[in-house]
C-alpha cells in the first residue's frame, strides 16, 4: 500500500496542505506584527503631534503678556507705533489660528510670520536683539512645521542675556540644500524661569515623522548654539 501511486499522491497532497497552513499562519503573524508596528508608530506620532500642539500653545500666554507690556509703554510714548504694533500682533495671532491644525507650512509663510515676530521683539530689546535671515527665494516653497522658527528664536531669547552692550545675534540660513539653520551666540542666563527643557525634544520627536533627516543640535557651550531643522 505504501508503494502505491495513490498513497504517494495523498501523502504529497497532505504535505503540501501542511506547508500551505504553515504559510498562512506565518502570513497572519506577519500581518499582525505589521499592524502592531503601525499602531505603535501612529500612537507615537499622535503623542509627538500633541506635544508639538502644546508647544505652539505656549506662545499665547508668554508672548501675549510680553507684547501687552510693550504695547502699554508705546501707547504713552508713540500712538502711531502703538497702532502698528497692535496690527502686527493681530497678524501674528491670525497666523497661529490659521495654522493650528496644519502639519507644515511653506517656508515663505513662516518667514513672513517670523519677521513680524522679530519686529515686535525688537520693540522690547531694541539694539540688544540682532536677527539676520539669509534665505534665498528658491527655498521659499519648501516647508517646515508651523511656528518652528519662532519657537527657536524665542528659545534663544529665553535662555540668553540680551543687552545693548551684549546683543543676542541670531542667524538663520540654509545649509547643504537640506537644512534651515538657526544659530545664536551664547551668553546664557544664570536662571531661566519659564524653561521646561522639553521644547527641543518635542521638535525632535515631531520631525522624526515629518522627515527622514534628523534634527541636528550643536552646542559649543561657550560660543555658539546651532540647531538644524530639515526642510520638508
Amino acid at each position: 500500500y505504501y508503494k502505491t501511486t495513490f498513497f504517494k499522491i495523498v501523502s504529497a497532497g497532505f504535505i503540501l496542505f501542511l506547508f500551505f497552513l504553515f504559510y498562512q499562519y506565518r502570513r497572519k503573524q506577519q500581518r499582525q506584527l505589521y499592524d502592531l508596528r503601525n499602531k505603535a508608530q501612529m500612537l507615537e506620532k499622535e503623542k509627538a503631534t500633541a506635544m508639538f500642539e502644546n508647544l505652539k500653545q505656549q506662545l499665547n500666554p508668554h508672548f501675549l503678556f510680553n507684547s501687552l507690556t510693550s504695547l502699554s509703554g508705546l501707547i504713552e510714548l508713540d500712538q502711531t507705533s502703538a497702532s502698528r504694533f497692535l496690527n502686527q500682533m493681530s497678524v501674528i495671532y491670525r497666523y497661529i489660528l490659521k495654522n493650528a491644525d496644519a502639519e507644515a507650512v511653506t517656508l515663505k509663510e513662516e518667514l513672513d510670520f517670523v519677521n513680524m515676530y522679530v519686529d515686535l521683539q525688537k520693540t522690547r530689546f531694541n539694539e540688544g536683539l540682532q536677527v539676520s535671515i539669509q534665505i534665498p527665494p528658491e527655498y521659499h516653497n519648501n516647508k517646515v512645521a508651523p511656528v518652528t522658527l519662532q519657537n527657536l528664536i524665542e528659545n534663544a531669547i529665553k535662555h540668553n542675556v540680551i543687552a545693548k552692550n551684549r546683543p543676542l545675534k541670531i542667524d538663520i540660513y540654509i545649509e547643504n540644500h537640506q537644512y534651515i539653520v538657526v544659530e545664536n551666540n551664547l551668553q546664557k542666563k544664570a536662571v531661566v524661569e519659564t524653561s521646561n527643557q522639553r521644547g527641543l525634544k518635542q521638535f525632535t520627536s515631531l520631525y522624526r515623522f515629518l522627515s527622514d533627516l534628523p534634527i541636528v543640535i550643536e552646542d559649543d557651550k561657550e560660543d555658539v548654539f546651532r540647531i538644524k531643522i530639515p526642510l520638508l
